[in-house]
């Protein structure tokens, strides 16, 4: 029986947009950077880890020192549903003008949002924990809800912000953020711009010739959220760092989804096979991710679900299914309880674009 029916109409139509901030790439950048301090790095970053050896040299020890005074990386994330506000095709230069003549209590309410659903009946008591009432502070993060695997660092890190005052809480924020990108990140963004707005072009383009679900999935290699999600306008941002993750940065008035850049803007060889047909036989080419999406085949599951069926760990599984995903072979259904499907239009897909190459004729045009 399957649990998750995609062809189903949703009760929430999604209103999509794609847009264009250069500031995605740096606040993706400081995430992972937290992360990486932290002792656990993002894997199979595209990027590489000489980028981020360099992206670190670069950065003053008082930068550093701010950087973790800051504390967790997911704090630079909960920054990104305000990409959409400070206006399309933004550099990081007009950013940090956009956060220099942000309320400081409004900044504040808004870091608390990223692994906090928000809901009008706790309006106040995210009003009074941002505006540094310790007592709404405390009852805020002492939830249970809020005790679930790999927020305790978050959680420690909106303690320590929220008990500064609003105004130091700005400074140190939009200060790192400013020191950084002076440091470190001028030249970056000189090279990654030209490749997200070819892409942000190229994604528009495709918007124009299909549907809103249709374009969330292919842009993200596979997503497919709830109408949960849906309820506010979900914005389309490309970036180089994070590649080939998605990022998920919920706010009040956006959902924002940092998506990797496409890999045709990355490639000029014209005689080299294009990067799908290689991820797509790199990911085949392994016994237990043959097995999984043959039990998909069967069930969309969870990833305990999986575990349990495949005697996989889930540390590995994960690892498994992210490989999958960017080859196009798995869905992901983004809600209370994610879920895995196949995607059986890629695997026929596969022999097609194998044989466009070997040919030299067209290759895939969507996907």
């Amino acid at each position: 029986m399957k649990v998750a029916d995609y062809t189903s109409p949703r009760k929430t139509p999604i209103s999509l947009r794609v847009m264009l901030h250069s500031a995605s790439d740096l606040l993706c950048a400081l995430w992972i950077r937290g992360d990486r301090m932290s002792g656990d790095a993002l894997a199979e970053l595209e990027i590489g880890d000489t980028w981020f050896d360099d992206f670190e040299a670069d950065l003053s020890p008082e930068t550093k020192a701010r950087l973790e005074e800051v504390g967790c990386g997911d704090i630079w994330i909960a920054l990104l549903p305000l990409l959409p506000e400070a206006g399309d095709g933004g550099t990081i230069a007009s950013f940090l003008d956009y956060l220099d003549a942000t309320d400081p209590v409004d900044l504040r309410f808004r870091l608390i949002q990223l692994h906090d659903k928000f809901d009008d009946d706790m309006r106040d008591l995210f009003a009074s924990a941002a505006e540094g009432d310790q007592e709404a502070v405390d009852a805020l993060l002492d939830r249970t809800e809020l005790e679930g695997i790999g927020l305790k660092p978050w959680r420690e890190a909106m303690r320590h912000l929220l008990s500064l005052e609003p105004a130091a809480t700005h400074e140190l924020l939009v200060g790192s953020l400013r020191s950084v990108y002076n440091e470190a990140f001028v030249e970056r963004e000189q090279v990654f711009r030209p490749l997200l707005d070819a892409d942000v072009r190229s994604k528009r383009a495709m918007a124009r010739r299909v549907s809103s679900e249709r374009m969330l999935e292919l842009a993200t290699s596979g997503i497919n959220i709830t109408d949960e999600h849906a309820r506010n306008p979900i914005v389309l941002i490309p970036t180089m760092v994070a590649r080939p993750w998605v990022v998920f940065a919920p706010g009040n008035d956006f959902f924002v989804l940092g998506y990797p850049v496409g890999d045709e803007h990355l490639h000029t060889d014209g005689d080299a096979p294009p990067p799908w047909l290689i991820k797509l036989h790199k990911a085949l080419g392994d016994e237990r991710r043959l097995r999984i999406l043959r039990l998909l085949a069967e069930d969309d599951a969870t990833l305990a679900e999986l575990a349990e069926r495949s005697d996989v760990a889930k540390s590995t599984l994960h690892h498994h299914l992210m490989l999958l995903r960017t080859a196009g072979l798995v869905r992901v259904h983004v809600g209370a309880d994610k879920k895995y499907s196949l995607r059986e239009d890629t695997i026929t897909d596969a022999a097609s674009v194998l044989d466009h190459y070997i040919h030299g004729t067209t290759g895939r045009e969507d996907a």
